[in-house]
């Protein structure tokens, strides 16, 4: 049985982990890349670990043109694939691919020369910007590198053989890590950058890792093989994957939005609780990998089922991977509460001064995870049935007329405890799961009553 005859007729659970697991296990990795980097970069103290936050919400804001391209393409690649037009496909990956690297190229270069006022305007102070201008600019160098690399992942899932993108992540993620300890530290004949190491690290092992993807998507040894440096055009197939991805891309842009604004708030008024949320963010980034790499591939599997309109397997689809959410992310939750030193320990964070609030972070948010990927399933469930918009509108209503206006409330008016921040979020991250989930109900009725048939 084929990939995609498996996604239609296959077990569910079967079907799930079968194409989650080797995602699973090249995300793993790859997302293990912050902790490891965290563990590196700890010694360099708070001002280094607020500079990282400080550049990862630059890095946010211009992966929102990627998540536009991404979102589309693995939708238009899953049904072109579905109704077996091979070219169409092949046409999606190059117009995906460089659609994202020219793209995100020129918004790079637009960047650098401003890059100290940019920073500056999302909170980097004197302390903090000798960091970040080091970590910024080969980082930066290297997104369109990584947005093209993620477009070979996205055709590896759209064609169920995610073996192919569990080998090439852990190609990047290997050469990135062992870069990091030669470089942020000095091994052998490197010089010791420190934070700019991991900077110089991520742009080397994306360009590396694009050329082996790329070459070997080309060779017999895929099964759709794809040459995406001949025939270099656009046509309606890609403004196809950008208008099925542009209110993805709209929610995305919306969240990167409110995180930089609250995030700015809150380094405004605490540098140690923006440390903590930076922390608090690199540890769950591990758990977050197992199950949203399920989350991932939810979307290509249920597409396939609601084209042949098989609503059924798609709610069982659905709460299966809610079931795997609630038994994984509802023991680290646990761990986040009985244990959060431990977890510090293990991360090598020391400081005094932080460690207190990254504590109090990990209990607060200890369910954080589990609310965030219970929302993301029902988000996949939704783009399935081609809706990309009602997820935007959700998270739109949930982060600016509650989440940002409710933290400058209380943390800039009212001069509560920075602390609270905590629990805003949180409370943000219920408040979008209760209205994913209110209509996700409604869409089912609409189902059992035969709506789109």
């Amino acid at each position: 049985m084929s990939a995609q005859e498996k996604m239609l007729q296959g077990d569910p659970k079967k079907v799930i982990w079968s194409m989650s697991l080797p995602n699973m296990l090249g995300s793993l990795l790859s997302n293990a890349l912050p902790a490891v980097e965290l563990a590196l970069i700890a010694d360099l103290g708070t001002n280094a670990i607020a500079a990282m936050g400080i550049v990862g919400m630059l890095v946010s804001l211009i992966y929102v043109y990627n998540e536009v391209w991404g979102t589309g393409s693995v939708i238009v690649m899953a049904n072109y694939l579905g109704r077996k037009e091979y070219e169409k496909a092949r046409l999606a990956l190059k117009e995906t691919t460089y659609g994202k690297f020219f793209g995100a190229l020129i918004v790079v270069l637009v960047c650098i020369p401003f890059l100290e006022p940019v920073l500056r305007i999302l909170g980097a102070k004197p302390q903090i910007m000798v960091h970040a201008k080091a970590y910024a600019l080969p980082y930066l160098l290297g997104i369109p590198f990584s947005m093209a690399g993620y477009s070979s992942y996205t055709f590896f899932r759209a064609t169920g053989q995610t073996i192919w993108a569990m080998w090439f992540m852990l190609l990047q993620t290997t050469l990135n890590i062992a870069l990091d300890f030669f470089l942020i530290l000095g091994f052998w004949i490197f010089p010791k950058l420190g934070l700019a190491g991991a900077g110089w690290a991520y742009l080397i092992s994306w360009v590396v890792s694009d050329m082996a993807a790329f070459v070997f998507i080309t060779t017999p040894k895929y099964e759709l093989p794809t040459n995406v440096f001949r025939n270099i055009k656009f046509t309606e197939v890609g403004a196809e994957v950008f208008r099925v991805g542009f209110y993805a891309g709209l929610s995305n842009l919306s969240t990167v939005a409110v995180s930089v604004i609250t995030q700015r708030i809150i380094n405004a008024v605490s540098i140690p609780v923006f440390a903590a949320y930076q922390v608090f963010n690199r540890i769950v980034q591990i758990p977050n990998t197992v199950v949203f790499s399920i989350s991932l591939m939810s979307t290509p599997i249920m597409a396939q089922n609601v084209g042949a309109k098989l609503h059924d397997r798609v709610k069982a689809f659905v709460d299966y991977c809610l079931e795997i959410g609630v038994y994984l992310l509802g023991a680290f939750a646990i761990i986040c509460l009985a244990f959060p030193g431990s977890l510090l320990s293990l991360f090598r964070v020391k400081d005094p001064t932080l460690v207190p609030l990254a504590v109090l972070a990990l209990r607060i948010m200890a369910f954080v995870p589990l609310m965030s990927y219970t929302t993301s399933i029902f988000i996949s469930y939704f783009q399935a049935y081609n809706n990309t918009k009602l997820p935007f509108i959700l998270n739109s209503l949930a982060q600016w007329l509650f989440y940002a206006p409710m933290l400058y409330l209380l943390l800039m008016v009212l001069r509560v405890s920075p602390s609270t921040a905590f629990w805003v979020s949180s409370a943000n991250t219920f408040l979008v799961l209760v209205l994913h989930w209110y209509y996700y109900r409604a869409h089912r009725k609409l189902i059992k009553t035969h709506f789109f048939d």
